[in-house]
């Protein structure tokens, strides 16, 4: 390592020194550097050093900068390595004349220098004439104070720069990009929520706009509408990652966006398919345990208070729920024992629903998986609609469902269905549970039966969902492997994989073979998952999260009746589930941990996208009506808010 005795700057060796000097140090003068510094020269020895240098005819001399060379050739390495986007011109000596300007015509007659001027420091700014005849220097990565910031200006000699600055609301920082707003907003105003960025443009809007040539903004120009709701984006893609997410049955019809006169353009797209069903169901975009840890807001008095209120709202008194519990099961005894006498086949039931995983708020609803004792196959290989397949009768002729049979032995859901719930009318006429059972009316495509039963004098009526099904023993293979880290019980997991349903539910999609199509269903794996969601230790909060966000939904439907129809506890579990893998480690006010649940319910209610637990790319919310996913993301907005609550008092 070599050092220059009149600065003292490092260099590798005595060429780079000598070119240092013939730049930095033309007027200083020989031997400027202290002798007591261990590593300077003596003067003659600088005299010696420098003289020759200076001494050297450098008689080539580059037509785009003030550098010369003693040959050609190294000018033309200089040229090549310095003026890449320009064509190499003849060199000139200093024995020519003054060197020539290079001129360029332009369309309009008008002469101007070519592009090529140089500064004191040897900075290179191109010059670029535009349309109207103003030449503007172009936009360089470094200005003379080392800013990396771009100035471009635009056909008018206006500079956008300043109309790109995103100036934050809580104190005078700017940014050039709204994600770098956001960044010093999460970081420095925790506690606040994030508003619309302002500019520093006249509008104050804090959308970038980019005036074009005539004036014009091309923001509203490029919002681009979704065909099939009212959902709008500033991006093709953000257009694409919303179709795939809501509308996976549809074909994605190619961007529609408004322009200035208010019509449409449209153009396909045959890339958005395969986005949407590999890239963009995903898991939310910070994790349930980062979240809690970067959420600095205070935990107020108020906001404990109203967790702790919610808590005893959800919790079954136990004489209710062993009141309710005795007589279900006298219930399901009565019922089962009738059933399998009037029918020829063998029946079997399972205690589904949140009553039996203990996260049922009150003691007013059961639910029952009931199947008969045969063998049929899943056709798992037609992955055409995803969750939908049809099912075919493996087991030898049964006479009792040959009316439910296609010729290729594929069973159709509707027949079967009607076919079993012309057996649970008689039943119910038989046994002396009937009379105080009431049918309700529910709607075609709905795969249970649904009574209400007037169990216990006094008390409100326990509605019970029959639900007939066939068990299909082992793990589906179109389903995810399951690994909770949450549950510590090995035997549970590998329990809850042991078999799976399959339901008739009306297949939504326009599918050829829609009336062969059954409902793949998870209900046992969902009940055990649930039953021992805290068993790992880490925390007993996670069975009263799922249960505060299930009150809040059963809240909202008696407050807006007949709204909310389609979303149900389902909907919240495949939800929660994903919750419980990304629960934090460390022990944490459970305030936290709610209220950043309900910031993560509030984002898939919003981009109207739950992920399904078991299936990958499937989302669970995209039938869903826009109307009823809108009044449950107020309703949890509101949940939030008063989860935050007023600074605690001391």
């Amino acid at each position: 390592m070599k050092k220059c005795d009149i600065c003292f700057k490092d260099y590798k060796g005595d060429a780079g020194i000598r070119i240092h000097k013939s730049k930095a140090h033309k007027d200083e003068p020989l031997g400027g550097a202290s002798t007591k510094d261990k590593h300077s020269k003596t003067k003659t020895a600088v005299q010696a050093s420098y003289g020759d240098y200076q001494t050297k005819d450098f008689k080539f001399k580059c037509k785009f900068c003030d550098k010369r060379t003693e040959t050609e050739t190294g000018l033309r390495i200089h040229h090549g390595i310095v003026h890449k986007g320009t064509t190499y011109p003849e060199h000139s000596s200093t024995d020519k004349k003054a060197s020539r300007t290079k001129t360029v015509l332009d369309a309009h007659g008008t002469t101007y220098p070519e592009p090529s001027s140089t500064d004191e420091k040897g900075s290179r700014t191109k010059s670029v004439q535009d349309a109207h005849g103003t030449t503007y220097p172009e936009p360089s990565s470094t200005d003379q104070k080392g800013s990396g910031t771009k100035s471009v200006p635009d056909a008018h000699g206006g500079n956008h720069a300043d109309d790109l600055l995103f100036k934050c609301k809580f104190c005078d920082k700017t940014s050039q990009t709204e994600r770098g707003l956001k960044i010093h907003h999460g970081r420095v105003h925790l506690g606040t929520t994030y508003p619309e960025p302002s500019s520093t443009d006249q509008k104050g809007s804090g959308t970038k706009s980019v005036p074009d040539a005539h004036g014009g903004n091309h923001t509203d120009d490029l919002q681009f509408n979704c065909k099939f709701c009212d959902k709008t984006s500033q991006t093709e893609r953000g257009l694409k990652i919303h179709h795939g997410r809501v509308h996976q049955d549809k074909d994605f019809p190619g961007h529609c966006y408004k322009n200035s006169t208010g019509s449409t353009a449209a153009t396909k797209d045959p890339y958005a398919k395969s986005v949407a069903k590999e890239e963009l169901l995903r898991s939310p975009s910070v994790p349930l345990d980062m979240m809690v840890k970067i959420d600095k807001a205070t935990v107020t008095d108020q906001a404990i208070d109203r967790l702790s209120d919610q808590l005893e709202e959800c919790k079954m008194s136990k004489k209710d729920s062993s009141a309710a519990s005795e007589a279900m099961n006298s219930f399901t005894d009565s019922f089962l024992t009738e059933l399998n006498k009037i029918s020829k086949l063998k029946w079997f039931f399972f205690n589904s629903g949140s009553f039996y995983d203990k996260t049922r708020n009150s003691p007013d609803e059961f639910d029952l998986m009931i199947y008969p004792d045969v063998q049929v196959s899943v056709d798992f290989d037609d992955k055409s609609v995803l969750g939908f397949y049809k099912v075919k009768m493996v087991s030898t002729r049964v006479p009792e469902l040959d009316g439910t049979v296609t010729r290729n032995d594929y069973i159709r859901p509707e027949a079967y269905k009607t076919y079993v719930f012309e057996l649970f009318d008689r039943v119910l006429q038989k046994i002396r549970e009937g009379r105080r059972v009431t049918k309700r009316v529910k709607s075609r495509n709905s795969p249970a039966y649904t009574i209400d039963y007037k169990a216990i004098p006094g008390k409100k009526a326990i509605d019970v969902d029959l639900v007939p099904c066939f068990k299909i023993e082992g793990w589906p293979p179109v389903a995810k492997r399951l690994d909770p880290k949450w549950i510590s019980y090995d035997s549970v997991v590998h329990n809850a994989m042991k078999s799976c349903d399959i339901v008739c539910k009306k297949c939504p999609h326009d599918h050829p073979d829609n009336n062969l199509l059954w409902r793949l269903s998870f209900a046992k794996a969902e009940k055990m998952l649930m039953k021992h969601a805290n068993s790992s230790g880490d925390s007993t909060f996670k069975k009263d999260a799922y249960r505060f966000i299930k009150l809040y939904i059963c809240n909202m439907k008696d407050q807006f009746p007949g709204k909310i129809q389609k979303f149900s506890s389902y909907c919240i579990k495949q939800f929660i589930f994903t919750e419980f893998d990304n629960w934090p480690k460390k022990p944490t006010e459970e305030v936290i941990i709610q209220r950043n649940i309900l910031k993560h319910l509030i984002e898939g209610l919003e981009e109207r996208c739950i992920p399904n637990y078991f299936l990958q790319n499937d989302n669970v919310l995209q039938f869903i009506p826009t109307d009823e996913l809108n009044l449950l993301c107020r309703g949890m907005k509101m949940e939030y808010e008063k989860l935050l609550g007023k600074k605690r008092s001391k």
